[in-house]
């Protein structure tokens, strides 16, 4: 059998071969069936790439989840340590609130008909501050972005090849419905759904 790259040349031959004439006219409800067709064809190819995808991002992932963590280990050391410092300036904020009110109790019966402003917010209003500010990482979903990041720059091109292979191949599908070549439609119709040349290189990346 032919692989894809052979196929595409010598489609890319034919097509370049027909004049402007059409070679067979094709009425708007072939034509319509032929792009349905060719819709739902191209769904299958990107949707086995995608799953490949998807699997082969997992594979990487299990395989270098350790090393990965290893990094998420320092994230997590730093969250723990604006959490800890937060709780100490904590402390040390209500300190400053009691104090401030232990004074205008001094001073309440001199200040009897004084009115007091206060804007919003517990300070202001001396009530003790409870309010948390936390920080956290979610191990699973960091280490997962890190590795899909990782998977990109070593496999993103082989992928995007592939990709760029299926949207020639709909191009050329395209351009054979215009001419009414219904040969050339036929025998994409029928590559597109046994493609699995496509797949290959990708299928059997090593990770």
């Amino acid at each position: 059998m032919k692989n894809e790259l052979m196929v595409m040349n010598d489609v890319e031959k034919r097509l370049k071969a027909k004049n402007k004439i059409t070679v067979f006219p094709l009425t708007p409800t072939h034509r319509k069936e032929l792009r349905d067709l060719r819709k739902r064809n191209l769904g299958n190819l990107n949707e086995q790439l995608r799953i490949i995808r998807k699997l082969k991002e997992e594979e990487y992932f299990n395989k270098y989840k350790q090393e990965i963590l290893k990094e998420n280990a320092n994230q997590i050391s730093i969250c723990v340590k604006l959490n800890d410092d937060w709780n100490v300036r904590l402390i040390k904020i209500n300190k400053i609130i009691t104090e401030r009110k232990s004074l205008e109790v001094k001073y309440d019966h001199i200040i009897k008909n004084v009115k007091i402003k206060n804007d919003y917010g517990d300070i202001s209003c001396l009530k003790e501050i409870t309010s948390k500010r936390w920080y956290s990482v979610n191990e699973l979903d960091f280490s997962k972005d890190i590795a899909k990041k990782e998977f990109e720059e070593k496999y993103g091109t082989a992928f995007k090849n592939v990709q760029e292979k299926i949207n020639d191949l709909s191009t050329k599908y395209e351009e054979a419905i215009n001419f009414g070549d219904l040969e050339i439609v036929k025998e994409l119709y029928y590559y597109m759904k046994s493609a699995d040349g496509l797949f290959k290189q990708i299928s059997e990346l090593k990770m």
